[in-house]
Formats: C-alpha cells, sequence, structure tokens
C-alpha cells in the first residue's frame, strides 16, 4: 500500500511564476504609462491647436473690420487709423458687438504687441480718442511666440514695415484716415513653427469689387 503525499509547488515552480508575474507587470504599466502620455501628448496638441485657431480668428475678425478712422491719443495728438511700427500694430474696427445696448461707439481701437514672455496680447479701449489715465482691456492670444514680423501693402504694392509709411504721410491730417491694402503677419511659435498669414482690408475689397 502507498503512502499518500500532498500535492504543491516546488521552490523552482514559485520563483518562475513570481517571474512571469513580474513581467507582466512591468509590461501593463509600460503599455498604462505609454497610453496615459499620448491621452496627455493629444490634448496639449487639441489645446495649443484650438489657442492658433482663435488668435487667428480674433486677427482676422479685427482687421476684416478695419475702418479708416483716425484717433487722438491721451496728449490730444492724431494718431493714424492703421499705425505699423516695430513689430506691433494698432488700428480701429467696426462691428463691435453691444449686447447690452450701451452708449458707446461700435467702432473700436485695438493694440497687438508682442510681450517679453513670448505672449501675443491683445489690447482694446473702451473710447476711440482716449484720456489720459484710461486703461486698455488686456488678453492673452497666443503663448509660446518666438518672433512676429507686421508688414504692410501699400496702394502701389510695395511692402512695408512702417506705416504710415513715410513722414509726409503721418503729418498729412488727409492721409491719416488712410489704410494699406493688405497686412502680412508672420508668426514663429511653438510647436507649429512658422505661420504666415495674409490679411486684405476692406476698403480695397469693396474698391475691387465696384472696379469695371
Amino acid at each position: 500500500m502507498k503512502n499518500s503525499s500532498s500535492s504543491g509547488f516546488t521552490l523552482l515552480e514559485l520563483l518562475v511564476a513570481v517571474a512571469i508575474f513580474a513581467l507582466l507587470g512591468v509590461g501593463s504599466y509600460r503599455l498604462l504609462a505609454t497610453t496615459i502620455a499620448t491621452r496627455d501628448m493629444a490634448h496639449k496638441h487639441d489645446a495649443d491647436l484650438m489657442q492658433l485657431q482663435k488668435a487667428l480668428t480674433t486677427l482676422n475678425r479685427d482687421l476684416s473690420q478695419a475702418i479708416g478712422r483716425s484717433v487722438r491719443n491721451e496728449y490730444g495728438d492724431p494718431v493714424a487709423a492703421m499705425v505699423i511700427k516695430n513689430n506691433t500694430f494698432d488700428v480701429t474696427r467696426t462691428g463691435w458687438p453691444n449686447p447690452m445696448q450701451q452708449a458707446r461707439s461700435q467702432l473700436q481701437r485695438v493694440h497687438y504687441e508682442l510681450n517679453s514672455k513670448g505672449e501675443l496680447i491683445r489690447l482694446s479701449w473702451q473710447q476711440l480718442d482716449r484720456e489720459r489715465g484710461s486703461k486698455p482691456q488686456q488678453s492673452v492670444l497666443l503663448k509660446q511666440v518666438e518672433t512676429i514680423q507686421i508688414k504692410a501693402y501699400s496702394g502701389s504694392g510695395a511692402l512695408v514695415q512702417e506705416w504710415p509709411s513715410t513722414q509726409n504721410q503721418a503729418s498729412n491730417a488727409a492721409l491719416l484716415d488712410e489704410l494699406p491694402r493688405a497686412i502680412e503677419i508672420m508668426i514663429t511659435v511653438k510647436p507649429w513653427g512658422e505661420i504666415r498669414r495674409y490679411f486684405r482690408l476692406p476698403q480695397h475689397v469693396e474698391v475691387a469689387k465696384s472696379a469695371t
């Protein structure tokens, strides 16, 4: 008669099982970490793309509604309807929404510039002709901007870095309301690199449509 013996795992079998479970755990962790990192990168990519699209949409909205209306600064000096200098620009735009039916103009003065933090900011004023001490509303349109270049196409098609393009034009009151034919904006922003956009101003579009 044979003695009955209890069945079980040997030490070697236990070590092999533990090693297999450890490998499965490491593989599962790496797979999960890769999935989470991919998800985070996709979310960041979507957020960066939405921010870029919002900034370009805001630029297009302001420039497509530009109007030849000069203003006066806080010192009472006349300022051209559009001013481009040192890769910043100011412009008077129409179509400023007024859902609360406030007693104000539909025109608005806006300013774009790149600050020291690499942010493209938009400044806007409640009044066209500013008073001393008036502070603008500021919003950040785009971050991680490395460089920005702003140029204008004159009526003759010449590409200039400043507008008004000459001192005579800046001092001539009759030309303060003149707008360039188009604006060229080139932005270098992470992670998209160099982006170049052309914005044709509305007064020249209307002239082109009415021309024979």
